[in-house]
């Protein structure tokens, strides 16, 4: 019962921790990257600042959240 309860705790913790990398990698993509940010921009900064290789459907989703913040859409065919 403590097993289980310690793996889904570390799997809660790795997912949480991916998400925070993504979502920083994001912005940073918008903040300090071209002037339209791709999810190739957003995995390059979360490998260059973490080390950590993002899907391409985290990053794009990333993305597109921290879009969302700035009233900003992931443009089409990205």
């Amino acid at each position: 019962m403590l097993k289980q309860f310690l793996a889904q705790r570390r799997t809660a913790l790795r997912a949480a921790r991916r998400h925070r990398i993504a979502m920083d990698a994001a912005r940073a993509a918008i903040l300090h990257g071209p002037d339209e940010p791709t999810p190739g921009d957003v995995a390059n900064f979360a490998y260059g600042s973490t080390g950590v290789t993002l899907t391409d459907d985290e990053a794009r989703a990333a993305l597109a959240a921290e879009l969302a913040r700035y009233g900003r859409r992931l443009p089409d065919g990205i």
